[in-house]
């Protein structure tokens, strides 16, 4: 539990709704002190979804799936690199371990297209909010709390997906802000080369995702890479057993 404390972005004192789960109240109390006049508030909105707001950048993080930008991907699938990157002779897999799945838009694309995902979420703030946005759709996603790093054995699958964190962007779209304060949230991977190499124990095809200018993780090279849009930005590389 320490090592997962540690890897919380800094964040320490968080400002609980005087309304919520006690199951989810108790979870967060083991890893933050409750602190009203803390600089991250954490709300449950009327849609019964968890909003959190960091106050001194009014950024904030609301995971909603039924909203229409978690369901585009899944309605243009075609569009969609991670689908090409993740294939076995052509053919999708039946499971992927997503081992760093974020607000889980790549896991909800890839579970819309028929794939089981097993993800597994170390932040036990992000778990708490992905887990309660999740009970409101229906997806073949099975969602666990713990360190990639510690369960990858306990899971078998045909693919292991790696995103770590980019570095932060400086731009104000929307979907920048989200990211924004994911970085602030999160903080940066820097065992991003650790969890490679325990994901490569596991002797089974590895995707990662990487910003096209970015070494390889570990500074180890792929098998193949593949560009994941017209620009170039960024690529997956993918590792075969």
């Amino acid at each position: 539990m320490h090592e997962i404390i540690q890897q919380t972005g800094g964040l320490c004192r968080i400002a609980l709704p005087e309304v919520m789960p006690v199951s989810d109240r108790h979870f967060l109390s083991q890893f933050y002190t409750v602190d009203k006049q803390s600089n991250w508030q954490l709300r449950l909105s009327e849609a019964d979804i968890y909003c959190l707001t960091e106050k001194t950048t009014q950024l904030s993080l609301r995971p909603d799936f039924r909203q229409s930008h978690y369901r585009h991907r899944q309605q243009y699938p075609a569009k969609e690199p991670l689908l090409k990157a993740v294939k076995i002779r052509q053919k999708l897999p039946k499971t992927v371990i997503d081992a760093t799945p974020g607000v889980l838009k790549d896991s909800l694309m890839l579970a819309g297209r028929g794939i089981r995902v097993i993800a597994i979420e170390r932040h036990p703030l992000l778990y708490v909010m992905i887990k309660r946005a999740l009970t409101h759709v229906n997806t073949n996603i099975r969602y666990y709390f713990g360190d990639a790093k510690d369960l990858l054995a306990d899971f078998q699958a045909e693919i292991i997906y790696l995103d770590p964190m980019y570095p932060p962007r400086r731009k104000s779209a929307q979907v920048k802000k989200e990211m924004q304060i994911l970085h602030r949230l999160v903080g940066a991977d820097d065992d991003a080369d650790r969890l490679f190499d325990i994901a490569r124990q596991q002797h089974t095809r590895l995707v990662v995702k990487r910003p096209s200018h970015a070494k390889p993780l570990g500074g180890i090279a792929p098998t193949f890479s593949s560009s994941a849009n017209k620009r170039g930005a960024t690529r997956f590389d993918i590792y075969l057993p």
